[in-house]
């Protein structure tokens, strides 16, 4: 897969470069729809010489066609992508002494299918008619879907027709220019990317410049222009669109080098705050959403995404990123202009609690079962492989509402309200106290990964505890005795932390969830570290995802790997994980940037 991104529209390309429907996630995309499904170049007697995409926006390729031992035609093509579309030029060089014919080739079509539909969780919509015009250089597809939004692409192109022999002299070159645009009538996508160069600044040394230079260039890849400012999408293919927690996590691993986009990502998510009780998008007054889609699926309620609130921890997570990213810039003006967001967040995570003032969620069967970071269906066990049910405490989530009321206690203090903040500190101390108190697994020296309604634990080793070192909730006594046990050979794999200890029963190196490695959890881990003073074990985890992103071959962190041993294996790839990812490359900029950090 080859990944190019600006803003709103980006490609998805095969490895040869093409968008074909041979590979179900390749076409080119503008607000979750697949406005082109096929692009597809047809260079026959050609071999690819050479194929790199460079940041995020341009892939150049080229070819060659060769007889004789000696090359006839030369190829340099380059595909770049702007704000609503990209433009694809080939030179086409005869570098031999005779005249020699190119046929030019370009097969075009589209679907304008939602993505849903190509992740296959959604069937295709039989009511859809897609208008296709195609003439010799120019092709037009238009889609009228049934909320009556249209969409248009237009692809135009200059130096042959589409289907056409062209003769180049010997010595000479010709160029072939291809312009697509792509227009909707949705009020998003419209305002430019405006970026910094150089917006993350400078690799902190030599030896880590090019894992840095990559993971900067995939989130500048990954930005989106909002009205509210810039927010980030998660990750591509599947996930280009704004989400609540992965935009939080990214920017609190940003604030070091760009406190920008905490402020974006911070009135962005405070503006689409839950306002009303919806069951369908678990949207209940005051929650920080999710996920925010913009595809014909959510937006006509086929499916709850349109703005989804299926997260128990978008919220408390929304107040420790405001609170930082206040002590990173000294904005004091920022706990007054988002009181609103901070105090309707606080209220919901109040009113949102159990009898043991705990938070808890319950599944949307057409949203989430699970709505914490780990929101696969079957994340959440006991040891003996049973999965757990019903209302469920995350122990991670109750980590985030001590961060969280800890910063309302702090913001009421600065504004003046001690009662309040003295109020606060209490709720902190005391969710602190029930998760060592109904957590802590003496056994384990670690903490469950959760508590079931009747207060049973799922008694798992996980990388959840990571999470709870970096809000700063883990007692001195806990933290000296989970660190190391975090580091045992059945958690550490060497690339990373596994999610889920090898010697749980439902532990596969190769499932989403359930003993993976994701480079972000490690890195929360790595933060956790950091904040107890365990510097040398920092120092380590450091080198390890330095070394994860150094052994691949596009030098990027990928969203998960396989939790095999770093003895035996190679990080091997989960095939669906996105690449870029957003938190992926967060978190190679803040392990690297860590000392930066105050």
């Amino acid at each position: 897969m080859i990944p190019l991104k600006h803003n709103f529209a980006y490609c998805i390309l095969d490895s040869s470069g093409r968008m074909d429907s041979d590979m179900r996630e390749s076409g080119f995309y503008f607000l979750d729809t697949r406005v082109l499904s096929q692009y597809k170049w047809s260079f026959a007697g050609f071999d690819c010489l050479h194929r790199v995409a460079a940041d995020g926006r341009q892939l150049t390729e080229y070819w060659s066609r060769s007889r004789d031992h000696r090359q006839e035609l030369a190829i340099r093509r380059q595909l770049r992508l702007s704000e609503g579309g990209f433009r694809d030029v080939l030179a086409i060089s005869n570098t031999d002494h005779r005249f020699h014919r190119f046929q030019v080739d370009l097969a075009l079509n589209s679907d304008f299918a939602d993505m849903f539909e190509v992740r296959g969780q959604f069937a295709d919509l039989d009511h859809r008619t897609v208008t296709c015009a195609r003439g010799t250089h120019h092709y037009h597809g238009h889609y009228k879907a049934t909320d009556d939004a249209e969409h248009d692409v237009r692809v135009h192109l200059t130096g042959a027709d589409f289907h056409d022999e062209v003769e180049i002299p010997p010595g000479k070159t010709i160029e072939l220019v291809v312009e697509a645009t792509v227009s909707s009538s949705l009020p998003q996508g419209r305002l430019p990317l405006q970026l910094p160069e150089k917006w993350l600044g400078e690799a902190p040394d030599s030896e880590s410049q090019g894992v840095y230079e990559q993971a900067c260039a995939d989130l500048s890849c990954l930005l989106l222009a909002t009205d509210e400012g810039l927010t980030v999408a998660a990750g591509m293919p599947w996930f280009v669109t704004p989400f609540g927690r992965d935009a939080i996590i990214t920017a609190w691993f940003l604030l070091p080098r760009y406190p920008e986009l905490a402020l974006g990502v911070l009135r962005f998510l405070g503006h689409h705050q839950g306002q009303h009780e919806d069951s369908f998008r678990d949207e209940q007054p005051g929650k920080i959403l999710h996920e925010q889609r913009y595809g014909e699926l959510s937006r006509t309620g086929c499916l709850p995404f349109q703005t989804y609130y299926g997260s128990a921890d978008s919220t408390p997570l929304y107040l420790l990123l405001l609170a930082d990213t206040v002590r990173r810039t000294g904005r004091d003006s920022l706990i007054g202009e988002l009181r609103p967001h901070w105090e309707a967040g606080l209220n919901w995570m109040m009113k949102h609690r159990d009898e043991r003032g705990l938070i808890v969620f319950r599944g949307n069967d057409r949203g989430l079962t699970i709505q914490s970071w780990k929101d696969s269906n079957d994340s959440l066990s006991y040891a003996d492989g049973t999965l757990g049910q019903g209302a469920l405490a995350v122990a991670e989530v109750q980590g985030y509402a001590f961060a969280a009321f800890q910063a309302a206690a702090q913001f009421y203090a600065h504004l003046g309200d001690q009662v309040q903040a003295d109020n606060y500190l209490r709720e902190a101390q005391l969710i602190r106290q029930r998760l060592h108190d109904w957590f802590w697994m003496p056994e384990h020296d670690n903490f469950a990964i959760a508590l079931d309604e009747q207060g049973r634990k799922l008694d798992v080793n996980s990388s959840d505890s990571g999470h709870l070192l970096w809000t700063g909730v883990v007692f001195e006594d806990k933290a000296a005795r989970l660190v190391p046990r975090m580091l045992r050979d059945d958690m550490w794999s060497g690339w990373g932390l596994r999610t889920l200890s090898t010697e749980a029963h439902m532990y596969n190196p190769l499932s989403y969830h359930n003993g993976s490695v994701w480079p972000h959890d490690t890195a929360l881990f790595a933060a956790g570290l950091k904040r107890y003073g365990f510097n040398a074990e920092f120092d380590r985890v450091t080198r390890s995802l330095v070394d994860l992103a150094s052994s691949q071959s596009d030098r990027r962190l990928p969203e998960l790997v396989g939790g095999y041993s770093r003895e035996t294996h190679p990080p091997l790839p989960y095939l669906d994980a996105c690449r870029p990812q957003a938190w992926s490359a967060a978190a190679m900029v803040y392990l690297l940037t860590a000392g930066e950090q105050t």
